[in-house]
């Protein structure tokens, strides 16, 4: 009898697992859609990149000196845009590190001069305030223009469509402010 229960539990204890094993896997994105994490010890808290992860450019000064206002920046890495969770990702940790200019990158042209330094300062303390969670499950893909588009809803009320143009995933909208401001 007493072999019987633990028999139970220990398949009850399996099922348990397996079943967080799997909602888990459903609700996280691909590992190749996701940048390597930090150590346990030095990650951040869910949702916020660390404000001294270097940001990922095309290009960085040879001699590691600091670059001269006067010179043009360097461009997002191809990899910081390579998925639409990817583009959010990057535009969260550049919003925590204050780096307007490479946030503005991760808009299409259209867009980009709606990323004004007001706006960029509402994205900061928006995001500080309400967590960003895009339902990755529900968004819709289809094609626009001759290129992939998924729209996705990032706080649960309008959507913002990542546009896939030269394999960096843009986003068509200013998707950090509140519907109806800048």
């Amino acid at each position: 009898m007493r072999g019987a229960r633990l028999g139970a539990v220990a398949v009850l204890f399996v099922a348990v697992g397996a079943f967080l094993l799997l909602s888990r896997s459903r609700t996280r994105p691909a590992p190749s859609d996701v940048a390597p994490r930090a150590p346990a010890a030095a990650a951040p808290a869910p949702g916020r990149p660390s404000a001294d992860a270097p940001h990922p450019v095309t290009a960085r000064p040879s001699d590691g000196a600091a670059e001269a206002t006067s010179a043009p920046r360097a461009g997002l890495d191809r990899a910081a845009l390579a998925s639409p969770q990817r583009t959010v990702q990057t535009a969260l940790g550049l919003l925590e590190a204050g780096d307007l200019a490479l946030f503005r990158q991760t808009f299409l042209p259209s867009v980009q001069p709606q990323v004004t330094a007001d706006a960029f300062a509402a994205c900061r303390r928006r995001v500080r305030q309400v967590p960003v969670r895009p339902d990755w499950e529900m968004a819709e893909e289809f094609t626009s223009a001759g290129h992939r588009v998924l729209r996705v809803s990032m706080f649960g009320k309008s959507m913002t469509g990542f546009h896939d143009v030269d394999g960096r995933w843009l986003a068509d909208a200013l998707w950090c402010l509140p519907v109806g401001l800048p």
